[in-house]
């Protein structure tokens, strides 16, 4: 690694996300926040940390130019065409291949949808988590699609419109599974206070 070159590896993002998660245990204990609210915190560290070493990394700064932005490649693994590449791959033999893709980007986001409205009670509305998982969705496309004009290991990532529709759609999953199981523990609540 030259001088000017900096390398962020899965590894890195997790020492971070670590040590985020210490000053997050401090402050939580200073301000004598709730239990909850420190959880919630935590999630959202580590949850970032595994969603940036999933779609970002490994990442390597070096100066602008050095990437693979000017190769004629980046022009063709950009698709705005919604449906396109969730077609292909349907329609594809690539078997394993295609489905851990398919998969992959519907899982994604499920746990913000499942979990981010117990963490923070202004997701639990449709609206709000849709527009979350939407957001962030493309801010990994848009991530992406800059890292490869300046990542010196040239470890491109297709930038696709389909993966935002698939990530939106695992949070909308998400979101649903936790519409189900607060409902199913609402009706076990109550029927507890009717037996006791």
């Amino acid at each position: 690694m030259s001088g000017t070159q900096l390398h962020i590896h899965s590894g890195t993002a997790f020492l971070l996300a670590l040590a985020l998660a210490v000053l997050v245990l401090l402050h939580g204990w200073i301000t004598r926040a709730r239990r909850r609210t420190i959880i919630s915190r935590l999630f959202g560290v580590f949850y970032g940390a595994w969603v940036v070493s999933m779609t970002l990394l490994p990442f390597e700064v070096a100066p602008p130019g050095s990437g693979v932005g000017l190769d004629p490649y980046w022009r063709e693994s950009v698709n705005l065409v919604p449906l396109r590449t969730i077609r292909l791959y349907l329609e594809s033999d690539l078997g394993r291949v295609a489905w851990e893709n398919l998969l992959g980007n519907l899982l994604l986001l499920v746990p913000l949808g499942a979990l981010g409205p117990w963490a923070w009670r202004k997701l639990d509305r449709w609206g709000r988590v849709l527009g979350t998982g939407l957001c962030v969705s493309l801010g990994i496309e848009a991530l992406q699609f800059s890292k490869r004009f300046i990542d010196a290991l040239q470890t491109t990532r297709s930038v696709d419109i389909d993966d935002v529709i698939l990530n939106t759609a695992g949070v909308a999953l998400g979101y649903a599974l936790f519409v189900v199981v607060r409902a199913i523990g609402r009706a076990l609540r109550r029927l507890r206070r009717k037996d006791g």
